[in-house]
């Protein structure tokens, strides 16, 4: 009943419970390690930020190609952009 209501499969909600019976409220917590790690730090973006800074005129691919001749950092045009624009939205500071 409650896997159908929230539309995933009922052995995550077994599961779930299982966490939360077994080891509490820090059992719902995400754990550590989960997921891809980052391969850039907030210093690759800094220095992204001052190459902006010099120079505005540059396309998404000209800064992944130039992260990746300076700072060996493998992104795509793509995430660069979209760490930019994450990065510089109001109430990031």
């Amino acid at each position: 009943m409650i896997a159908g209501h929230l539309h995933i499969h009922e052995h995550t909600v077994r599961a779930t419970l299982r966490r939360w019976e077994n080891l509490g409220l820090g059992g719902l917590w995400e754990a550590p390690g989960r997921g891809g790690k980052r391969k850039w730090s907030l210093e690759d973006i800094n220095a992204v930020e001052q190459w902006l800074e010099e120079e505005r005129s540059y396309t998404s691919r000209q800064l992944q190609q130039r992260l990746v001749a300076e700072r060996g950092i493998s992104l795509s045009s793509r995430q660069v952009s979209r760490i930019l624009k994450k990065k510089i939205m109001p109430g990031n500071g």
